[in-house]
């Protein structure tokens, strides 16, 4: 039981990091850059954030590792999953973080104003789908 809530809350912890490092980064830095005058000044500030590396990446190996520890534990493998009760939420969530992976791939760091609305919603969505896998729904 002990390893399980470890899990549980190495799960949560790599969940707000991901996504709280994504917020930040869109909704605050990004835009604060934009500000920063002369716009060379703002591109080394920039250049020198990526090479100190992101959070996202190692954040997203810990909740793969763990979630599937998760649902394991919980008797829910992810064919069964689909089929049972899970079905629909943990599909959902799923698919949205394959298209939030997809989205830090293809589009990451690169200066996207729409698609980042469209993967803070996909952010939130999976938020949703935990709350109601988690909770019940």
């Amino acid at each position: 039981m002990l390893l399980y809530q470890a899990a549980v809350i190495l799960h949560v912890l790599a969940m707000a990091l991901w996504i709280g490092h994504m917020l930040i980064w869109s909704l605050v830095t990004g835009p604060a850059l934009k500000a920063v005058e002369p716009a060379a000044t703002a591109e080394l500030l920039r250049a020198r954030s990526l090479e100190l590396g992101g959070l996202g990446w190692p954040a997203l190996a810990i909740l793969v590792v763990t979630g599937l520890y998760l649902l394991d534990m919980r008797g829910t493998g992810l064919v069964d999953g689909f089929l049972g009760e899970a079905g629909w939420p943990l599909a959902l969530k799923l698919w949205c973080v394959l298209g939030m992976i997809g989205y830090q791939a293809l589009v990451g760091h690169r200066q996207a104003s729409l698609a980042i609305y469209a993967n803070i919603a996909l952010a939130l969505l999976v938020l949703a789908c935990s709350t109601v896998l988690v909770r019940g729904g």
